[in-house]
């Protein structure tokens, strides 16, 4: 075997625990498929005074500076909570010529092309498999077997907390601060959860699916991501009625040279690849222009499926099988992150869900009386002193006719085909009759 390869880890939480198990006990396998042996030197983490499970082979240290001199390092994981503390660690790695492997999707999202572009200049690379999606190798496989393919459509279920606390909602009728400490009882949810509840977990994700895949930031649809705080249990409870479930996903669409995302709550219909992908699990879906619908599904999240993203960019960096960086588009100006006017939403970009409404609340039948903007789709359902409808028109028409009457309504964009949703009108309709 050729000489002795080494790997630094900053952070010891979850992820860093959990990438330094694994890599101890398939420590044999590793090095079979390098073909080298590999050692961890150096952990650095934030208090080098606690107890941890490391062997005497490994130095602990709460200094960067030391860190970076106790051993001349080929990569290094960084598994540290947030951009903030990550962002100076992983530039000055990179500036001196070191690979970084990295989960922090909000160190890629708001610095991933600085840094990429850093990579390159520096000889060196920077992974990020395990930011999006957790163990699901989405981003390999995507850059890796869809290279002939347009991406046109992508949209995922990419936060498993989100995902846990509306399973556990719909399944069992539980309140949403109920469900919400239930995830914090079981490790899937943080103390403070509000980057999962409220959509910006999700943002940071679908921007880094937008780099990788598109090699530039989106244009959002919206001023800032809609998370699911606040939800009614009712609402997911009439949704089952309707056909479909409310989700929290993210989204991706190419119209024309413009990538165009959203991040909010969404009604899935039945028939749709993403309604299945339950509890804390992700999904991702990908429309192909020639391999056409593919769903990556697994484990979004926890100590060993990150840790598994982790090992793999690792392995695929030293036994250099890993696909090229990403390419970002030239542009003078940066890219918009925030909202569009509403002649850009309502005629240049057009979601999949084409202007078809799940609208929950009140007095629905009173709101749709007269209306020639709005098109209702299906029988008004009603459950507890909350009503919902599906209904087609454009948002502000929409929002206009159903909220004159009623400050609880809710709007959930369709997401699905709409065959199937005209469908799903002519069963509901029967229903009733």
């Amino acid at each position: 075997m050729s000489q002795v390869k080494k790997v630094g880890i900053i952070g010891f939480g979850t992820v860093g625990s959990g990438v330094y198990e694994t890599l101890l006990s398939k420590k044999e396998k590793v090095e079979k498929i390098i073909g080298s042996q590999f050692s961890i030197p150096v952990i650095l983490v934030k208090d080098k005074q606690k107890q941890r499970d490391i062997s005497g082979e490994t130095a602990v240290t709460d200094s960067f500076e030391e860190f970076e001199s106790l051993a001349e390092l080929d990569a290094v994981v960084e598994a540290s909570p947030d951009a903030t503390t990550a962002y100076p660690f992983v530039r000055r790695l990179l500036q001196k010529g070191i690979t970084v492997i990295t989960a922090n999707k909000e160190l890629v999202a708001k610095h991933g092309e600085e840094l990429l572009n850093l990579a390159g200049i520096y000889n060196c690379r920077l992974f990020f498999e395990a930011a999006v999606a957790g163990g699901i190798p989405v981003l390999t496989s995507v850059r890796h077997t869809l290279k002939t393919n347009d991406l046109e459509r992508i949209e995922g279920v990419v936060n498993g907390t989100s995902n846990f606390i509306l399973t556990k909602m719909r399944e069992e009728g539980t309140a949403f601060q109920t469900a919400l400490e239930e995830a914090q009882e079981h490790g899937y949810a943080e103390a403070v959860p509000d980057k999962d509840v409220d959509g910006w977990d999700a943002y940071y994700k679908t921007t880094i699916l937008s780099q990788w895949i598109y090699g530039k930031a989106p244009v959002w649809l919206t001023e800032k991501p809609a998370g699911i705080r606040g939800t009614d249990v009712r609402d997911l409870l009439l949704a089952d009625q309707l056909g479909g479930r409310v989700k929290h996903l993210a989204s991706l669409e190419k119209n024309g040279d413009t990538i165009t995302a959203s991040v909010g709550p969404q009604f899935v219909l039945n028939d749709h690849p993403l309604y299945g992908v339950e509890g804390v699990n992700n999904g991702i879906h990908v429309k192909g222009s020639i391999v056409g619908s593919l769903l990556f599904q697994g484990a979004g999240a926890g100590k060993f499926p990150t840790a598994s993203a982790v090992i793999e960019d690792l392995i695929n960096y030293w036994s250099h099988t890993s696909e090229k960086a990403p390419l970002f588009e030239d542009h003078d100006e940066a890219p918009q992150l925030s909202g569009v006017n509403q002649e850009n939403e309502e005629t240049k970009i057009k979601p999949e869900y084409s202007g078809v409404w799940l609208v929950t609340g009140k007095q629905l039948a009173l709101q749709l009386e007269g209306q020639r903007a709005v098109e209702k789709l299906s029988a008004i359902k009603r459950l507890e002193g909350r009503e919902a409808v599906l209904v087609k028109g454009k948002k502000h028409d929409v929002t206009a006719a159903m909220s004159a009457l009623n400050d609880t309504v809710r709007f959930y964009p369709v997401c699905g085909e709409l065959q199937s949703i005209l469908q799903l009108n002519a069963v509901t309709e029967r229903s009733v009759s």
